[in-house]
C-alpha cells in the first residue's frame, strides 16, 4: 500500500510537470523539426543570397572579401573568414559590432551576415540574423532564435533562455519519472494466475492496443512512444540544459564525468584593436601549428574550415576538419597569440576528457550534425513525437479530470 501511495505521488508530479512544460515543449518540438533541415530550408527560402552557379574561373581572394564585408558598416567588424565553401553556395561573412568606448557596449548594427559571390566578388545581399521579419530570408534564422530563446525583446535579456533552460531541467527530471511510471506495479497474486517475470509484465507498456477506445489509445501512444525514444528524449532535454542553463549543467556533468578541458586563456585589459599579425600571416602560422599537431597526434587534415580573431583574448583560432572528427564542420582547432604567433591552445577529439566527449555527442545528436540525412530525418520526426507526447498527455489529464468531476457530482448527489 505504501508503494502505491508513492506511485500516486509521482503520477501527480508527472501530470503537473507535463502541464507546465506543454506549451514550451510544443514550441521547441515543432520548431526543432524544421531546424533539423535548417541549411536546406534556409537555402530554399533565400536562394538569392546563398545559391551561386559554379564557373570555371578562379575565386575572389577571401581576404579581399573580408575587407569588403568589414567596409560595409563602420561600426562593425568582420572577424571570421570561412575557409571552406560548399559547392554551389555563396561565401558568408559574419559581422559583429564594435564596442562603443563611451558605453562599453556594442554599437547597434543593421546586418550581421554578408553574402558574396565567390567568383565575381559581387555582394549578393545582407541580413540581420534572427531578426523578426516577414522576409523569406529571415524566416529560418528567426525560427532558430525562437527555438532556443523564444525570440523575446532585447530589453528582457536572457529571460527566454532561462525559461527554456528551466523547462529543459524539469523535462530531464520528468524523463525518469515517466520511465518509472511505466514499470509494472505489484498487484495481488492470484493462486491460479500464470506466473510472469518482470519483463513480461513490462512488455504491454511498449505496445499500443489499436482496437481500444480513444482514451486507451491515447494512453498507450503516450506511454509507448515515450519508451521507444526515451534515450533521445533525454538527450534533447539534458543537452537543452547545457545550452540554456549552464549553471546546472556544468557542476552536474562534472560530478558525474569529471572535469572538462581547460582551454580558457586570460582576457586582455582592453579588446585588441589591431593585431600585429595580418590575416594572411595568421593563416600560415595556423597551418604550421596544425601540421605539428597532426604529426604529434597522428591525424590528417581533410580541409581548412575557418580562421577567426578573438579580440577579447587577443588570439587567432585556426580550425580544420581532421580525419578523427565526427560530425559536420571543423572540430579541430589551434589558437595562438594574434601579435606574436605563439601557441596558445589545441583541441581535437583525441585530447578530450569524458566530460567533453559526452557533451560533444549530446550537441551533435541534438543538432543532427552526425550520421547525415538519416539523423536529420530522425530528429525531424522526434519533434513531432515530442508534440504528440504533449497532446496525448493533456488529453489524458483532461479526460481524467472530467471523470473525477463526474464522480464528485455523483457523491454529492
Amino acid at each position: 500500500m505504501a508503494g502505491l501511495k508513492v506511485r500516486d505521488l509521482w503520477v501527480i508530479v508527472h501530470r503537473w510537470l507535463g502541464l507546465v512544460m506543454t506549451i514550451f515543449l510544443v514550441i521547441v518540438g515543432i520548431t526543432g523539426s524544421l531546424l533539423a533541415f535548417y541549411s536546406e530550408l534556409d537555402g530554399l527560402l533565400s536562394p538569392h543570397l546563398q545559391v551561386v552557379s559554379e564557373r570555371d574561373m578562379p575565386e575572389t581572394d577571401l581576404y579581399i572579401l573580408r575587407e569588403r564585408a568589414a567596409a560595409l558598416d563602420s561600426q562593425a567588424r568582420a572577424d571570421f573568414i570561412p575557409l571552406h565553401r560548399v559547392q554551389g553556395h555563396s561565401v558568408v561573412f559574419g559581422l559583429v559590432p564594435k564596442v562603443n568606448p563611451l558605453t562599453g557596449k556594442g554599437y547597434e548594427i543593421k546586418n550581421t551576415e554578408v553574402f558574396f559571390d565567390p567568383y565575381s566578388g559581387e555582394l549578393l545581399g545582407q541580413r540581420y540574423w534572427g531578426a523578426a521579419s516577414l522576409a523569406p530570408e529571415s524566416f529560418m534564422p528567426f525560427l532558430y532564435r525562437f527555438h532556443y530563446s523564444l525570440a523575446l525583446p532585447e530589453f528582457m535579456g536572457p529571460t527566454g533562455n532561462y525559461l527554456l533552460g528551466i523547462t529543459a531541467l524539469l523535462w530531464s527530471i520528468d524523463c525518469f519519472i515517466g520511465l518509472y511510471l511505466t514499470f509494472p506495479t505489484r498487484g495481488t497474486k492470484s493462486p491460479n494466475a500464470k506466473r510472469r517475470n518482470w519483463w513480461q509484465k513490462w512488455k504491454p507498456a511498449w505496445l499500443v492496443k489499436v482496437s481500444a477506445g480513444a482514451f486507451r489509445m491515447n494512453f498507450d501512444i503516450h506511454r509507448a512512444s515515450g519508451l521507444w525514444v526515451w534515450a533521445m528524449l533525454f538527450v534533447f532535454a539534458w543537452s537543452s540544459v547545457a545550452f540554456n542553463l549552464g549553471e546546472v549543467y556544468v557542476p552536474v556533468t562534472k560530478a558525474i564525468f569529471g572535469s572538462a578541458r581547460d582551454l580558457d586563456t586570460p582576457k586582455l585589459p582592453q579588446p585588441m584593436e589591431s593585431p600585429k599579425l595580418s590575416w594572411q600571416d595568421a593563416r600560415q602560422i595556423g597551418r604550421a601549428l596544425m601540421e605539428v599537431k597532426s604529426h604529434e597526434f597522428g591525424f590528417t587534415v581533410e580541409y581548412e574550415d575557418s580562421l577567426s580573431l578573438d579580440r577579447e583574448h587577443g588570439t587567432y583560432a585556426y580550425a580544420v576538419r581532421s580525419s578523427a572528427d565526427v560530425g559536420s564542420g571543423g572540430n579541430c582547432w589551434v589558437t595562438f597569440n594574434a601579435d606574436t604567433g605563439d601557441f596558445s591552445t589545441f583541441s581535437w577529439s583525441g585530447n578530450e576528457t569524458t566530460n567533453d566527449t559526452v557533451t560533444r555527442w549530446m550537441v551533435l545528436l541534438h543538432m543532427a550534425h552526425v550520421f547525415g540525412l538519416p539523423m536529420k530525418i530522425f530528429v525531424c520526426l522526434m519533434g513531432f513525437v515530442i508534440t504528440a507526447l504533449c497532446v496525448t498527455g493533456v488529453y489524458i489529464w483532461w479526460k481524467k479530470r472530467k471523470a473525477r468531476a463526474i464522480q464528485r457530482a455523483r457523491v454529492v448527489a
